[in-house]
């Protein structure tokens, strides 16, 4: 099995983590991969086993969701997602690194952008 696109979700954890110090922010664990939690028998072999993240402001709602394919899922991809702004977006692993529609490379800043977008658009609806 190839680990690129969950050696990039670790990254991408990483970048969401980042964000929410510099923006007094809370980053949590959603949920991890059912096959984690059921396996029992055998050694997990990718990066983590975290399948979903969150950031909001302490005490609300998550504003944005970060979550990555099973491992089991053929068409494998990390969905962004803005609930209250109804903001979704994929990347797929392209050459190391992560790609959206269109071919435009998710690198540290264009996440950010996309996570301010989504806080901007989440703050002015509540």
């Amino acid at each position: 099995m190839s680990h690129a696109i969950y050696d990039a979700w670790v990254q991408l954890m990483g970048w969401l983590e980042e964000y929410a110090r510099e923006h007094d922010l809370v980053f949590d664990r959603e949920a991890d991969f059912p096959e984690y939690i059921y396996r029992m028998h055998k050694p997990w072999e990718l990066p983590t086993r975290v399948m979903t993240v969150s950031l909001s402001r302490a005490n609300d709602e998550p504003f944005f969701l970060a979550a990555v394919s099973q491992p089991s899922d053929e068409a494998k991809h990390i969905s962004l997602r803005a609930p209250g702004a109804h903001l979704h977006w994929h990347a797929h692993e392209h050459g190391g690194g992560l790609v959206l529609p269109g071919g435009v490379r998710l690198d540290k800043t264009k996440l950010f952008a996309l996570v301010d977008q989504a806080r901007k658009t989440w703050m002015t609806a509540v």
